[in-house]
């Protein structure tokens, strides 16, 4: 059907190279290493044009890059955060599609899509799968494995703005800031009523 094969583009386009760099380039903690300290509460970043705020370890990264895809040229907005110490990195995105392009697709299916192709881009096999909802919108939620690394992923559509939201930590070793950072994710009722073309007074 013509909905399914515009929605399946949707999923090709996570650009997760540079998480997926980021992460390689990081050395695995050695035998020795010392077991992770409590860390104060991480910092919240907000992103006013984004619409999103999120508590993620700083230094945090900020980067837009546009790219060619088959719905056409769409904005990669990335926030990332790499903690070479525990061979962690932090990645927060939002990407806006051609409305006409998202209409044709259930919301539902393009978030579950998204997430099989954060597995695939990072060559990460799935353990988990489950289907979640923000402020109302449809999200999903991976979980997988990926050679000594783990990934957990987060994604979220509101209108035509696809939110991700990833963690890649060494398997068994999750940060102590996983489940926060995680939760701490929040929309901005105003950009996210503009997104959906609703009237809210």
């Amino acid at each position: 059907m013509k909905t399914s094969r515009r929605a399946a583009p949707l999923a090709a386009l996570l650009a997760l190279g540079g998480l997926g760099a980021c992460a390689s380039r990081q050395q695995a903690p050695t035998a020795a290493a010392k077991p992770e300290a409590p860390r104060a509460a991480e910092p919240v970043v907000r992103s006013t044009e984004g619409g999103f705020s999120v508590a993620i370890p700083g230094p945090v990264s900020e980067e837009r890059r546009s790219q060619e895809t088959d719905v056409g040229a769409v904005t990669l907005h990335t926030f990332i955060s790499v903690r070479p110490e525990v061979d962690t990195a932090y990645y927060v995105s939002y990407t806006d599609f051609p409305a006409a392009a998202v209409s044709q697709a259930d919301p539902r299916d393009v978030v579950a899509r998204a997430s099989h192709g954060a597995l695939e881009a990072l060559g990460a096999t799935g353990l988990s799968a489950r289907p979640l909802v923000l402020s109302g919108f449809p999200g999903w939620e991976v979980e997988g494995v990926s050679g000594p690394r783990h990934l957990r992923g987060r994604f979220f559509l509101v209108g035509p703005r696809l939110y991700q939201q990833l963690l890649l930590h060494p398997e068994g070793k999750p940060p102590q800031d996983a489940d926060r950072f995680f939760e701490s994710f929040q929309l901005d009722p105003q950009v996210a009523a503009m997104l959906t073309g609703e009237r809210r007074s």
